[in-house]
């Protein structure tokens, strides 16, 4: 156990908590000079000022609160005045345990996160390659479509025109043999 964690006898889990029982101790320290020949009616506002104000959370606190309740306790005019003192069940626990419950859930999300980004980088994958597909169907069809349409009609209209001119040279051919003649 590291020394910077012990205040006054009690060792603390973590610098903070440390930190605010040694300014707890100074507050003591300061209060006991200032009340060393202090009557009871002192101590006693001394006393419900601290409860009030939540001045000592740490046990080095709690012993200066313990003592001074004692003390005012053996005098019977305050026995039944004095309110018992507040104990904040470790404060930091409270908070480190609403951060583990927000940690937990942000994990949770995350987890969930990175299972729909997975669904869809596996769905825009499918559908780039649909895509893909697509365009290579298009390129390679001999049907005419938006891409290769110009290319398909003149071929198409090319060989009607070359079959056009064959049968008229064949019916050329068939009327100069039959000698038939035309007038125009």
């Amino acid at each position: 156990m590291s020394k910077e964690l012990v205040v006054d006898d009690y060792a603390f889990s973590s610098m903070e908590e440390a930190n605010v029982a040694r300014l707890e101790k100074d507050k003591i320290d300061r209060l006991n000079e200032k009340l060393v020949n202090a009557d009871n009616e002192i101590l006693y506002k001394v006393y419900n000022k601290s409860i009030e104000k939540n001045t000592f959370r740490t046990p080095v606190g709690m012993e200066f609160m313990k003592k001074t309740r004692n003390i005012l306790k053996d005098d019977s005019s305050y026995f039944d005045k004095l309110p018992p003192i507040p104990v904040i069940v470790n404060e930091n626990k409270a908070r480190n345990d609403e951060k583990n419950d927000d940690i937990k859930k942000y994990k949770e999300d995350a987890k969930k996160n990175i299972a729909l980004f997975r669904w869809s980088l596996f769905i825009n994958l499918v559908l780039v390659v649909i895509v893909i597909v697509f365009f290579v169907i298009t390129a390679t069809s001999k049907n005419p479509n938006i891409i290769n349409y110009e290319n398909v009609l003149i071929d198409k209209y090319s060989s009607w025109d070359q079959e056009l001119t064959e049968r008229e040279r064949a019916v050329k051919e068939k009327e100069a043999e039959l000698n038939i003649t035309y007038d125009d």
